[in-house]
């Protein structure tokens, strides 16, 4: 197996090149939604692939007397807050706190109609990002430190849960909630600028007439950018088994009206500016049961399906949610790290016993089917979300969002989300190869689809297959590789191993990253691939009281 090693120490005068990533694109972004009952500790975290962490949930509740009053566990909620902050900085990765979420946006609607409600929710939100002077272990800080706020209202004008208050003026009184937090914000922390983001549908907000918008650049102006969720669009409240997170439609066949492409059509013709678009994936599926073998027509992902969710994967609770009690049912869902784990352990494409997996042409994405019990499982994989990242990419937004950080398998999905950062060598580019065979073990036929790229009337081809390091346009472009017998001078730069180093000063015949002197570093990091099967290393310096700069707080997992 071959490993990245990241190997970081404590700084030194010998250090000849400090190495500047030539993939990463700076102002792209890729935002993960961290909640703590994912039982994944931040400790555990990829910081080094994500921008931004959303931390969900602060919940609006009518369980409150005040309907402003921002509810979390502050024990349980609040150490993990404390340490994910920590850690994320340290990587100089923004964290965010969440607000409302399916069941915890109940009282949206009426603080946002009332003046008064509305500044009182303003300082309440204001807290979890004013700096703390209380001790660190105080369960009740008047300040969390983080670094903005992301408000996940499902939704302006239009029902989620059961108990969310609605009404037809939301969208409008959301326009004006908007502007005052971010004046809040602006005049609380006038030299650092704090984050306003959202979480959306994937149609833009609804206007009084129940319908969306036509014209939303208004909202655009308050936020950084907004998180469009592009998954949940078929699942138990639908008539047929079909796509959670299609990349296009296919009504034709009963599936919904509703896309990954066709939401970033309809932001984008509502005058929502490409720049603050994110769009989000899913690195979960949702389990139906059918009525019919599907085996019976696998170029089919439609069919008549049971009334009754089945159980998801083993973490799949029917336990009524605490702030909304919609019920006893399960949810459906299945972990990506639970489909590996339990469906697909000999590989992303071969399915255990007794199941088969399909991909569908027009969705884009694969499904599982197993005729016992006729389950059916719509989801995600590294082959689909990189067709999705490919047109994010290609038609100019700002990055990608995934939900959530606790679902993936040896961040297998996320190492593919890092292709939206690339714009130079060594980073993922696209590239049209056919769909994988599509295989099944329940019988001895084995179903071979003709790959559909999708269209490039809109944004360019977006494509599915491993990412390949190819040369390309970026930070990289125009300057030459490293030569030994070249003297560089202090800031001249050189291209190595598909990253650019940059000479802190004069130096000669000195590879990059690759003598005994470049152990020695601060800041700055490289990879060096060598050939071994040791698990990857985690190399930890901490921070002296004293404040001593050659001393530094790194946390890093290297991918393998």
């Amino acid at each position: 197996m071959k490993l990245s090693i990241l190997l970081i120490s404590t700084i030194s005068a010998t250090l000849l090149f400090a190495p500047l990533e030539c993939s990463a694109a700076d102002d792209k972004v890729i935002v993960g939604y961290y909640v703590p009952w994912g039982k994944v500790e931040p400790e555990q975290l990829s910081l080094d692939k994500v921008t931004h962490i959303n931390y969900g949930f602060g919940v609006l509740t009518k369980k409150t007397a005040d309907p402003t009053e921002i509810t979390i566990d502050r024990y349980y909620d609040g150490n993990r807050i404390r340490k994910l902050k920590q850690l994320a900085g340290a990587k100089g990765v923004k964290t965010l706190i969440s607000l409302g979420g399916w069941t915890g946006s109940q009282t949206f609607s009426t603080v946002v109609r009332d003046a008064a409600l509305r500044k009182k929710f303003i300082n309440n939100a204001l807290v979890f990002v004013r700096k703390n002077t209380k001790p660190d272990y105080d369960a009740n800080p008047d300040g969390w430190d983080l670094d903005g706020i992301d408000i996940d209202w499902e939704y302006p004008g239009r029902n989620a849960a059961i108990c969310n208050v609605v009404d037809k003026s939301d969208s409008a009184n959301y326009l004006i909630l908007l502007k005052e937090l971010r004046a809040a914000l602006d005049a609380e922390f006038p030299n650092e600028h704090k984050l306003l983001t959202a979480a959306v549908r994937v149609q833009p907000f609804d206007g009084a007439d129940g319908k969306p918008m036509a014209d939303v650049s208004a909202f655009a102006q308050y936020f950084d950018f907004i998180n469009v969720m592009a998954y949940d669009i078929m699942g138990s409240w639908s008539a047929t088994t079909g796509p959670n997170a299609p990349f296009d439609y296919d009504t034709a066949k009963g599936g919904e009206a509703y896309s990954f492409r066709q939401s970033i059509t309809d932001w984008l013709g509502a005058k929502w500016p490409a720049n603050k678009l994110v769009m989000g994936l899913p690195f979960y599926g949702r389990s139906l049961t059918a009525t019919v073998d599907m085996n019976a027509n696998p170029g089919n992902m439609y069919a008549s399906k049971d009334s009754v969710t089945p159980k998801g994967d083993s973490n799949d609770s029917n336990e009524p949610n605490f702030f909304c009690n919609e019920g006893t049912f399960y949810s459906g869902i299945w972990k990506w790290k639970s489909i590996r784990s339990d469906i697909l352990q000999s590989g992303v494409n071969t399915p255990a016993s007794g199941w088969s997996r399909y991909w569908d042409n027009t969705t884009q994405t694969p499904w599982l089917f197993r005729a016992s019990d006729k389950r059916f499982i719509s989801y995600d994989d590294p082959q689909s979300l990189k067709i999705k990242v490919d047109y994010t990419k290609q038609s100019g937004l700002r990055g990608v969002m995934y939900w959530d950080m606790s679902h993936d398998s040896n961040d297998e999905l996320l190492s593919v989300l890092q292709g939206v950062r690339c714009t130079g060598s060594g980073c993922p580019q696209p590239t049209n190869t056919p769909a994988p065979t599509i295989t099944t073990t329940a019988t001895s036929n084995t179903v071979k689809p003709t790959s559909t790229v999708p269209s490039t009337s809109s944004s360019g081809s977006a494509t599915s297959g491993s990412p390949s390091p190819t040369s390309g346009p970026g930070i990289c472009n125009g300057v030459a590789d490293w030569n030994a017998a070249t003297a560089y001078n202090s800031a001249q730069k050189a291209v190595y191993k598909s990253h650019l180093w940059q000479a802190k000063w004069w130096t000669q015949n000195d590879t990059p990253g690759s003598n005994s002197q470049n152990l020695h570093f601060a800041a700055f990091h490289t990879y060096i691939d060598i050939a071994t099967e040791f698990q990857p290393l985690v190399y930890q310096a901490y921070s002296i009281a004293r404040n001593d700069p050659d001393y530094f707080t790194y946390y890093d997992y290297p991918s393998s």
